[in-house]
């Protein structure tokens, strides 16, 4: 027996592990992003401890109409928490190789908005879905390794700041 058989005969093993390894990485991807976010309608306290919590660095950028805490993860997730001048998050955009913890990001909206989302009459697999609710809107989309999206309370946006504005 010579080593190229002993490698050809071990090949579908060395696959099964590598595909293990593959689904292993693909669980544990998401829960390795990290799960704090100030909630929709919360205040802007957990900022810099959502900065912490993602191993990433907090970015402050003050606007006329309001402030953008933008949170950047070494795993290349974007969390950005828009800030009005009454301290209130009144929208959140991400971007990254993962989906964000939605329940912590949308806050006490969360389950306005899964209640939405069970009402859709197409639920099937969507690369983008738009919920509109009179105080809340989500609009969130992607494939594998690029997601974004997008949540707002239209009442606490300030006067003067467009959806087109809260990337």
């Amino acid at each position: 027996m010579t080593a190229d058989t002993i490698v050809m005969q071990n090949s579908p093993m060395i696959y099964r592990a590598a595909q293990r390894a593959l689904l292993v990485l693909a669980i544990a991807n998401p829960l390795m992003a990290g799960s704090a976010y100030a909630g929709l309608g919360g205040d802007a306290a957990s900022a810099l401890a959502d900065g912490t919590e993602l191993h990433g660095a907090v970015h402050s950028v003050s606007l006329p109409l309001y402030d953008v805490e933008e949170i950047t993860a070494d795993t290349g997730m974007r969390v950005r928490e828009y800030v009005n001048r009454n301290g209130v998050v009144f929208a959140v955009s991400w971007s990254g190789p993962v989906l964000p913890d939605l329940q912590r990001l949308l806050g006490t909206h969360y389950v306005e908005y899964t209640t939405a989302l069970a009402a859709l009459n197409h639920p099937g697999l969507r690369r983008s879905v738009r919920v509109t609710l009179p105080g809340l809107i989500v609009e969130s989309g992607g494939h594998l390794r690029a997601y974004a999206g997008r949540a707002r309370l239209p009442a606490l946006i300030p006067a003067g700041v467009s959806a087109a504005d809260l990337l």
